[in-house]
């Protein structure tokens, strides 16, 4: 069961962290769009070991990623004015 919400989390953590990176790339901040890929990597390759190892961890994974977007782009809207 850990593994799910494990899954979950990463993907729900990538999403808004890539909107982040998006952001700085967007802006051309090298440095901040540089460290966002980073953390952003680090994130999604954990979570896809563990859809590797167990693809039922994929509905997860999903969820995780729709979450993500809509709490991540809310947020961005909310601070950003964008």
């Amino acid at each position: 069961m850990w593994t799910y919400l494990e899954t979950f989390l990463l993907v729900f953590a990538t999403d808004i962290l890539y909107i982040y990176y998006v952001k700085a790339v967007t802006d051309h901040k090298i440095w901040r769009a540089t460290f966002w890929s980073m953390v952003v990597t680090f994130t999604a390759s954990i979570a896809v070991i563990n859809y590797t190892e167990n693809h039922w961890t994929l509905i997860s994974s999903l969820l995780g990623a729709g979450a993500g977007t809509y709490i991540g782009m809310r947020f961005i809207k909310k601070n950003n004015g964008v």
